[in-house]
């Protein structure tokens, strides 16, 4: 650890010493932005410091006046972090813990990281009298990890003083290792396009009655093979989208063997690549169609009590090609057969895809290649969601990537325990936005 990345992480860890945890005290945001103006002095001298909510929220908005208002570029990551409550954490989730190479806690990943290397490169570039071509805006919602109103507030902020960004970047993928079976070095995935989300919720109701003497068809029975049905049948036809053919095309540099091939000429092969990928990972069913899964159930609140209602929750995330109404329709048709009713809780289409040959996406790789020279670039199907699917209700490009290295274990601490991010990959995060920046002119 050399010297300034020392520096950095002494910075960054400040910022997770903050529990910003979505909904708990708003006296932690507060907190949180007092921390902000004692290490980017640069940016709160020279940004106008917006609060797009106003007393009712905590999102956060700078403005940072460029050359031209033509072409805005909207810089995007989130205040707020999901709890660290149970788990086996090695270090103090919120001690900002500087060991091993690496700055531990919650979200160090998820994603104050990308909001120190942002804050980071626009306060180093005011230092160093850099004026950008374009106006730049920071938006960092507090309300992100249950997609709460925060960055409704910052797109309604723009959209009233009207902002319409050429491109947004916000989190979404990464620098990874081993992304994809086979890969022969790290790439960067380049979110996209998000895919749709539903929660749908199932009722089987009943007389109720004691568990004594039990009629049958109970509620529990039937929603039981209801959810056996829909596990061990197709429900939603898989297709080779176009944002799966690009993802894999791009993959296709980094691969080697058969796989190289196969991805390479992915038109050619799509019709085995559908047949074949889904029964290798669930990655490649998510990949190529869309996916429900149950993740809630109730029933009566005592052992001997027949409940009068039961009912079990399953998420649905819609691929590209498929419609909200249709899967919904689809899946209330097989819920009538075992008698039960359907409740739509949240659903929203899939996001608007970007498109890869426009000037936002290319320039976008075009720096990530500069800066991190040994990897290779590919557009991202993303199966969650971020913030930015709301910003693209008013940009063409909307580009979802953290420009951070991470390892597999990394990925997998997202949310969970020992969350951390290396020291050395947060100052090759400041590097690319500093690079971002200096060098974006505006897409068309």
């Amino acid at each position: 650890m050399n010297g300034l990345q020392k520096e950095y992480a002494e910075s960054f860890a400040k910022l997770i010493k903050i529990p910003t945890v979505t909904g708990s005290d708003r006296q932690n945001f507060a907190d949180f932005r007092k921390v902000l103006a004692q290490e980017f002095p640069e940016v709160y001298n020279v940004c106008d410091v917006i609060l797009p909510g106003g007393a009712e929220s905590d999102a956060l908005m700078f403005k940072w006046k460029g050359r031209s208002d033509e072409y805005p570029l909207v810089l995007m990551a989130h205040q707020d972090v999901v709890p660290a409550v149970g788990g086996d954490w090695k270090y103090d989730p919120f001690g900002g813990v500087i060991a091993e190479g690496k700055i531990w806690g919650r979200g160090s990943m998820d994603c104050k990281s990308t909001l120190f290397c942002i804050m980071q490169s626009v306060n180093e570039l005011i230092a160093e009298k850099v004026v950008p071509e374009q106006d730049v805006y920071l938006c960092f919602s507090d309300s992100e990890e249950t997609s709460g109103p925060g960055a409704e507030h910052c797109r309604d902020w723009l959209t009233a003083h009207g902002v319409k960004p050429a491109v947004a970047v916000d989190e979404g993928g990464a620098i990874v290792e081993k992304a994809f079976p086979g890969m022969t070095k790290p790439f960067a995935m380049v979110g996209i396009i998000e895919k749709g989300y539903c929660d749908l919720k199932f009722i089987a109701r009943s007389k109720g009655g004691h568990s004594s003497s039990p009629p049958s068809d109970t509620p529990l029975a039937r929603l039981a093979a209801f959810v056996h049905y829909c596990e061990t049948h197709r429900l939603f036809k898989r297709r080779m989208s176009q944002p799966a053919r690009d993802m894999l095309k791009g993959l296709s540099d980094g691969l080697s063997g058969a796989l190289k091939t196969v991805t390479k000429h992915v038109d050619f092969f799509a019709p085995l690549i559908t047949k074949v990928l889904p029964a290798l990972t669930p990655f490649g069913g998510a990949l190529l169609g869309t996916t429900m899964t149950f993740t809630m159930a109730q029933g009566a609140a005592a052992p001997n009590v027949i409940p009068q209602e039961a009912y079990v929750v399953a998420n649905l995330r819609f691929a590209p090609g498929d419609t909200a109404d249709e899967c919904i329709a689809k899946v209330r048709s097989i819920a009538d057969r075992f008698g039960l009713e359907t409740e739509v809780l949240i659903s929203r289409e899939h996001s608007p895809v970007v498109d890869v040959d426009s000037e936002g996406y290319v320039y976008f790789e075009q720096t990530l290649r500069k800066v991190f020279p040994d990897i290779g670039v590919a557009p991202y199907l993303i199966f969650g969601g971020t913030d930015c699917r709301t910003m693209q209700e008013i940009t063409p490009c909307a580009l979802r990537c953290t420009p951070c290295r991470l390892s597999a274990e990394q990925l997998a601490a997202m949310h969970a325990s020992n969350e951390n991010v290396d020291v050395s990959a947060v100052a090759e995060g400041v590097v690319f936005f500093k690079e971002y920046i200096k060098g974006y002119k505006g897409a068309k």
